[in-house]
């Protein structure tokens, strides 16, 4: 009977056995299979990490292209706030002058721009009047 009891001992080491080769062949397998994602991953990641500085670069690139363009528009701007500083006392001036001519229509040189206009304004009303007296002659 010993002989019987040895032998059940034996066949159940051997089952254990059986099983945990199965168990460390399945788990070696996962472990492989996990150290090849991790491989692909580790592969992946590099590649991300070599394109993220590609990107890095471009955008610092396109960062110092945008910050030349701006310091050359600058002097564009002051160029454009100085034409408008010119055109407003330009404009002061001119209303200043108006002013002064409404409070005293007698500056000098004056007269004779007043004059000119005077006659712009005859010459204007004889045309009128020549092209009506023309255009009622053809209606009669």
């Amino acid at each position: 009977m010993a002989y019987i009891g040895l032998l059940l001992i034996a066949i159940s080491v051997l089952i254990v056995a059986i099983y945990l080769s199965l168990l460390l062949t399945k788990s070696s397998n996962l472990l492989l299979t996990v150290m090849g994602t991790v491989k692909g991953v580790e592969a992946e990641l590099d590649q991300s990490i070599e394109q993220l500085y590609g990107t890095l670069n471009e955008t610092e690139q396109l960062a110092t292209d945008v910050q030349v363009k701006l310091a050359a528009t600058t002097p564009l701007f002051s160029t454009i706030e100085n034409i408008g500083r010119s055109s407003q006392y330009l404009s002061e001036e001119v209303n200043k002058r108006t002013k002064q001519f409404e409070e005293d229509g007698s500056l000098p040189g004056t007269e004779k721009f007043v004059q000119a206009i005077q006659y712009g304004e005859f010459g204007a009303q004889v045309y009128d009047s020549w092209q009506r007296g023309k255009k009622s002659v053809k209606n009669t």
